[in-house]
Order: structure tokens, then sequence, then C-alpha cells
């Protein structure tokens, strides 16, 4: 099993903790604050954001001194996509390592397996930065107005089918939509959702493709979805994936506009894609290209100078980085029971995240999402970069890095 702390805690560990030491010794000194995620596997840029943006924060704050005194310790395990060990880990952590929170796990099937075990045997808050699927917040915890341990800062399942396929069918105009969704993982249940919404719409998809992890060739389903008349293709996948779905449409000379959930708002798309990514749609929480706030681009020239190279998964660094900074607010006002903390995050009045402004409640007891739709972003790639795309009175558009407004054409999403 893989163990990361970050350079702060290291050196703390050094001058405080014996050599041979048992797991947790010198807690009292620190705040340790746990990490099971992707550090391996297909998910892995996914789960390296999240340790990065967690270390950033944590550097962060330590350098100010920490919480009341004392630093974070960030306690990390690789559950290598795998819902097995992400179960074990979260066990570990709490009843080994002493973490008072941690962070979820990059796969939506894992952390719903988790979420009982943390609600009726753990009882140590987490906070999601990646997993989609609904019933994670919205557990039978929650069902039964029970304590709930299970908190998200970023795409919830209901709320990002909801956001996609109103954006498409009330902002673009698409009235056939035809649906490419991946066999594991959040595919499953994002496809679920998608299909949901079209019918609260009085709809239903034209075609209904799905793809495993072990395809490269996508002809089939797109051949399919052509003929059914798909005027969007609307997906839930990762960025690997898609990029072979990207490569076949270039090949196929397929024009169908294609829009995805946010497992695409990151380089690692491009990446897979290249210029067959042109063109591409995605709902996020960031986009990291285009103009950004002073505090924002802090962070990522920060990030480049430490990693060298761009955030690999912007919308899951960001939210890591700000539960850091979330947490740290809690704990400092009402320390480092578990229980406690849980409850001050129903209790957080406003917050300033590098994701969003909550000029409102983060939490509540019944509602342990932080983003609603009205939170989530549209963003289109364009030469290599994922741009927000805005809306006036002419149509959606983006900035390009140029600084002109570039209008889409809905019929191709080119643009205009």
């Amino acid at each position: 099993m893989r163990y990361f702390k970050t350079r702060a805690a290291i050196i703390l560990a050094a001058v405080a903790v014996p050599l041979a030491a048992a797991p947790g010794a010198g807690m009292a000194d620190t705040v340790r604050i746990g990490i099971s995620a992707a550090l391996t596997g297909p998910a892995a840029f996914v789960g390296v954001s999240i340790r990065r943006g967690a270390e950033m924060a944590t550097d962060a704050i330590n350098a100010k001194g920490g919480i009341g005194g004392k630093k974070i310790e960030l306690v990390i395990r690789d559950d290598e996509h795998n819902p097995v060990k992400t179960v074990a880990n979260h066990r570990e952590l709490v009843e080994r390592e002493k973490v008072v929170a941690m962070l979820g796990t990059t796969n939506s099937a894992a952390m719903l397996a988790t979420a009982p075990i943390i609600n009726d045997e753990l009882k140590v808050p987490v906070v999601c930065p990646a997993t989609d699927a609904t019933k994670i917040t919205e557990n039978k915890a929650w069902e039964q107005k029970k304590d709930n341990y299970v908190f998200r800062l970023g795409m919830f399942g209901r709320g990002q089918a909801n956001f996609l396929i109103n954006t498409l069918v009330k902002k673009f105009g698409y009235k056939k939509v035809g649906l490419l969704t991946w066999t594991a993982g959040w595919g499953v249940t994002g496809r679920g959702e998608l299909n949901r919404r079209l019918k609260e719409l009085g709809m239903k998809a034209v075609a209904d493709e799905t793809y495993d992890t072990a395809d490269t060739d996508m002809t089939p389903q797109l051949l399919k979805l052509k003929r059914a008349g798909a005027e969007v293709i609307v997906n839930y996948g990762l960025a690997r994936e898609n990029g072979f779905v990207a490569r076949t449409r270039q090949k196929l000379r397929d024009k169908t506009p294609y829009a995805s959930a946010w497992g695409i708002a990151a380089p690692a798309f491009w990446k897979a894609a290249g210029k067959a990514g042109e063109g591409i749609m995605t709902s996020t929480t960031i986009a990291m290209d285009g103009p950004q706030s002073p505090e924002r681009k802090a962070v990522i020239d920060e990030y480049t100078r430490r990693y060298k190279e761009k955030i690999e998964g912007p919308p899951f660094f960001f939210a890591a980085y700000d539960i850091v900074h979330l947490l740290a607010q809690v704990i400092g006002k009402v320390g480092t029971d578990p229980n406690a903390i849980r409850a001050g995050l129903e209790n957080v009045p406003e917050f300033k995240g590098l994701i969003h402004h909550f000029k409102r409640p983060v939490f509540t007891r019944q509602r342990h999402d932080a983003l609603t739709e009205e939170d989530m972003i549209l963003g289109r790639w364009t030469n290599g970069e994922l741009l927000q795309v805005m809306y006036d009175g002419s149509g959606p558009h983006v900035v390009t890095g140029d600084g002109k407004k570039r209008y889409i054409d809905t019929k191709t999403l080119a643009l205009k």
C-alpha cells in the first residue's frame, strides 16, 4: 500500500514522532486529515489532482501557522480505483491513523459502498471532491434524517444531468438527443440520470449507446446515433475513452455536436483526443483557461512552478484545495471532534473558495451538496484550452486568448 504525506507533515513527523512510534502517535500536535484516492489505475489523473490540491492547501495553511497553532498532517492512501480497497483504506485511516476528517475518493461505486460504513460505524466526516452519484450524499442516513457524515463539493449526478440536458435543450435548442455512456463506474449512474431528465422534459433519447473500457473504436455506436438522427450526443465517461470517441468522430468526419459530463474537463482529455477534441463541450465547475480571479491565478502559477506542468484535473484539484481550507475553517471554530466537525460543516454561513464564493450556507442538515445546478458551467475545448461558454442576446460564445468574443454555431459547435 502506498503512503504519501505533504512536505510540511514529513518535517513535523521527523521532529515530533519517534521512529518506532505507533500509527497516530503525535496526533495531539497535528490535525490529521485522511485521503483515499486512485493514485494509480484508470482514474489516476483525478486522484493525483485531489492529492496535489490537498497538499498545496495544507502547505498554504501550515505556512500561516496551521489551525490554532497545530499543523495539518495529510495521511494519504492509494485505493487504485478499487471499491474494496477504498473501504479498507477508510477503516484504516479512522481506526488506526486517527484522522478527524477525510476527502472522498475518485470512484462513485466505491463511495456508494463506503457511505453506510462511514455513517453507521466510522462516524468521521468525508467531503467528496470528485464522485458524482447522487446517492452518495442522499444516502440511507439522509433518507432517515439521521446524522450524515458524507458531504460533497463537486458535481452531483442529478444536478449535472439536469444542467447538461437543460442547457442543450433549452439554450442550444436540440430536440433529438442521443446518449453514449461508459458501462463502468459513474457512466452507469450517469446514464440513468440523463434518461431520467429527458423523461421529465417529455423526451426520450433517439439512441442510447454504451461503450466498454476496452473499446478503442466507437464506429458502431456513432453510426447508430447518426442513423437515429441525433442532433447532439451526450456522454458520461472519462478522458481516455472520450479520446477514442473524438478520434473515431474525426475518422468518420462526424460533426454531430458532442457534449460530456465533467470527466473530460481536464487536459488529460486533450492529450487523449488531440485536435479531434476541438469544439467538444463539457459540464464543469471551473474552466482553468481564459480570465481568472487573482486568487485562482496565484494558485495556478504556484502549481506550474512546483510541478512544471498544467493541472491535469482542474475541477478535482480546486475542489480538494477548497475542501482542506473549508475543513480548516470549521476545525478552527469547533475543534477536532469528528461529530462537531460534521455539525460545523452544516453551519458554515459563507465561504470564499476558488471554485465558488458561497454567499449562502455551504451545506445544511438536509443538503450535503455544496454546489447547485446554478453553480455549474459549460466549457468548450478550443485549440487545447477549455473556455467557459457564456450567453448573450446573440447566443452562446467563448472569449478566446486574444480577447475576442467568438459565437458558437449550434449545428456543429464550430466557432463563427
